[in-house]
C-alpha cells in the first residue's frame, strides 16, 4: 500500500520528533542495560577486589542486573572499553587523556569512552629489590650491568608501563636486563611475589598492594627510590603526579622518597544511559568507605572532589549527580 504525499510527510514528520525526544547521549534504554562487564586489574591486586565491591553497590541499586569483573589492567582496559568488550572499567587518568588523543602508549583515538569517578591517588612505579641484592639505587643497575631477574604486571598494565619508563629514564630497557643475563617476567601480583620468595625471581616494580604487603613480610626488601629530579621528568612527559612517602608509609618505606603517582579512575561506555551512569556515580559516593577500605592510595577518597583531574570529559550522568549533589558549580 502507498502512502499519500500529505500523510508521508505527517508520517515523516513524527518519527523526527520521537527521535528529538531521544535523551543526547543515551544510546540505549534504561531497560536494556541487563548485564555490566567491569575489567579491573591483575589477580591479587587492590583493584580486582576494589572492582568487586564496587560492583555489590551497583547491584544494590539495580536488582537483578549481572555484573561481571575481569581481570585486565589500566592500558588495556582503556581499549577494552572502547570497542564494548567491556562496560566499565578501571585506569588512570593520564591515559584516558592518552586515549582520548590517540598518542602513547594508544595507536588511535577511542571515541566511545567517558570519565565516571576519581577515586584515589596510587603510588606507582615503586622499584622493590631482594637485600641480598647488591644494588643500593637505579643507578647502580646500569653501572654493574647487573643480571636482575625483575617481574612486574602484565604488559597491559600501569605498573608494567610505569616500569618500562622508569628504567628509560635511567638509560636501561628490558631488552638491556636480558642482554645482561637477567629476565623480565609479566605476571600477576601474586605470583610476581611467589616467584620472589621462591628465589626465581630478585625484583619487582609495582604498587603496594596486598600481595606486595604480604611479600615483603615474607623477604626482606630494598626500596631503590628515584631522583627527585626523574620524577619531576615523568611528570613533564606523561603526566604523572609527583608523590612524596614519607618514612614509616608502608613497610618497606624505612626511608623518605620521592615516586611516580597516578589519578585511579573508572571509566565508562559513552553509550550508557545517563540514569546508569548517574546512578552508580551516586551509589560510589553514597558508600565511601567502600573505596577507602582498600589501601592507603584511596582513604583520602572525597565525594566532594571525585570528579576532578578525571583527565578528559565526565558522562553526562555522572556529571548531572555531581551538579545535583552540589560537588560541581
Amino acid at each position: 500500500m502507498k502512502l499519500k504525499p500529505i500523510l508521508m510527510v505527517a508520517c515523516l514528520g513524527m518519527v523526527s520528533f520521537a527521535l528529538l525526544m531521544v535523551p543526547f547521549g543515551s544510546a540505549m534504554a534504561e531497560s536494556e542495560v541487563k548485564k555490566l562487564v567491569f575489567t579491573a586489574g591483575p589477580a591479587g591486586g587492590g583493584w580486582y577486589g576494589l572492582a568487586g565491591a564496587i560492583s555489590e553497590l551497583i547491584k544494590a541499586k539495580f536488582p537483578g542486573m549481572l555484573v561481571t569483573v575481569t581481570p585486565g589492567g589500566g592500558v588495556g582496559n582503556i581499549t577494552v572499553v572502547d570497542k564494548g568488550k567491556a562496560q566499565l572499567g578501571l585506569s588512570i587518568a593520564h591515559l584516558y587523556k592518552s586515549a582520548m588523543m590517540g598518542t602513547d602508549p594508544y595507536k588511535s583515538v577511542h571515541k566511545n569512552l567517558k570519565a565516571l569517578i576519581k577515586f584515589g591517588v596510587s603510588d606507582m612505579g615503586i622499584f622493590l629489590v631482594k637485600k641480598d641484592v647488591p644494588l643500593t639505587s637505579i643507578e647502580d643497575l646500569k653501572k654493574k650491568k647487573y643480571p636482575l631477574r625483575l617481574t612486574t604486571t602484565g604488559k597491559a598494565s600501569t605498573p608494567a608501563l610505569a616500569a618500562k619508563r622508569l628504567l628509560q629514564e635511567y638509560g636501561v630497557t628490558f631488552d638491556d636486563l636480558k642482554s645482561w643475563g637477567g629476565s623480565v617476567t609479566f605476571t600477576s601480583y601474586a605470583d610476581a611475589a611467589s616467584l620472589i620468595a621462591d628465589g626465581h625471581a630478585d625484583a619487582t616494580i609495582t604498587v603496594t598492594v596486598p600481595a606486595i604487603r604480604e611479600l615483603v613480610r615474607r623477604v626482606k626488601m630494598r626500596w631503590l627510590d628515584p631522583d627527585e629530579a626523574v620524577v619531576e621528568s615523568m611528570v613533564g612527559k606523561y603526566g604523572y603526579a609527583k608523590n612524596f612517602i614519607n618514612k614509616g608509609k608502608y613497610p618497606w618505606a624505612v626511608k623518605k622518597g620521592w615516586t611516580i603517582g597516578e589519578p585511579n579512575v573508572i571509566i565508562i561506555r559513552a553509550d550508557i544511559p545517563d540514569k546508569v551512569a548517574y546512578t552508580i556515580a551516586k551509589a560510589i559516593c553514597e558508600k565511601p568507605d567502600t573505596i577507602r577500605n582498600f589501601g592507603a592510595h584511596y582513604k583520602g577518597f572525597d565525594p566532594k572532589t571525585a570528579w576532578k583531574d578525571v583527565g578528559g570529559p565526565l558522562h553526562p550522568g555522572a556529571e548531572k549527580f555531581y551538579r545535583d549533589a552540589g560537588y560541581m558549580k
